[in-house]
């Protein structure tokens, strides 16, 4: 009986040990692999769909208003692109803090932060995904204005004029990239999606308001609105250093600090 008892022990931690080297290695999650995932998080709740619905909705809405409504002259690109962005720039964003803030309001910080242990990649994902998206919103978008162009070209009086297309896309892109990197940092930094919302829309708003009558010229440091607006019209009129300071504390400052802080909030 002793013999047997003392083996028995034995013969279980070689096969344990036999088990464990004949496994391959475990492999962390590659970055792609997490965007895919938090794209897939993106698009794959009820208030991400209805709130790309709304987008979309919202440019058709206006491409319509705008082919009714035709000034003078050529049906130019501009125009289109221009109606149809607006809901764009103001509800894009909104992806960006819901992305950010999805695992604190829906209580899965836990899940993801174990299966995940490295929360700054999470949130780089995080970021990346948002950005993403917000590219592929923004092409349909401009492949809607892009029709409406021609159709207005082809159903009415006016010729079809797609005049700098080229740099029009390129300045709302960019636009838009910028806007949704600045609302997923107000979502790291506000783990609270609806007050994180609030923040975004609000504090900017405020000092747009607020700055030129305190500060006068010198409120251009820091009026992010200006900033964007140069940059969509790739034309910084001679202001790189206020648009520089603006980006830097509307955008970096916030996306470092929500990192920093994502990184340390209490899990529960």
């Amino acid at each position: 009986m002793t013999t047997v008892t003392d083996v028995a022990p034995a013969t279980t931690a070689k096969h344990r040990s036999e088990v464990a080297t004949s496994l391959p290695p475990a492999r962390g999650q590659s970055f792609l692999k997490l965007v895919t995932i938090e794209l897939r998080k993106s698009v794959n709740t009820r208030s991400g769909r209805v709130l790309i619905a709304a987008i979309l909705l919202l440019a058709i809405a206006a491409l319509t208003w705008q082919m009714t409504h035709l000034p003078k002259g050529a049906a130019g690109v501009d125009g289109f692109l221009g109606a149809a962005s607006t809901g764009v720039m103001l509800l894009l964003p909104v992806i960006g803090v819901m992305a950010m803030t999805s695992e604190w309001t829906q209580r899965t910080a836990l899940t993801t932060f174990t299966l995940s242990p490295r929360r700054v990649r999470v949130q780089l994902a995080k970021f990346v995904s948002a950005v993403v998206l917000s590219v592929v919103v923004m092409t349909v978008v401009v492949a809607l204005a892009l029709a409406s162009t021609a159709l207005a070209g082809g159903i009415t009086d006016h010729a079809a004029s797609y005049a700098g297309l080229g740099g029009l896309l390129a300045g709302g892109y960019l636009t838009v990239a910028l806007n949704v990197v600045m609302g997923a940092a107000f979502g790291a930094v506000i783990p609270q999606t609806a007050v994180a919302i609030l923040a975004y829309f609000i504090a900017p708003t405020a000092w747009s308001l607020a700055g030129p009558a305190l500060f006068k010229d010198n409120a251009n440091w820091l009026d992010v609105f200006g900033a964007l607006g140069r940059i969509a019209e790739r034309d910084l009129h001679g202001m790189v250093p206020e648009t520089l300071v603006a980006v830097g504390v509307w955008i970096v400052l916030p996306t470092v600090l929500g990192l920093w802080a994502s990184s340390r909030r209490e899990v529960k």
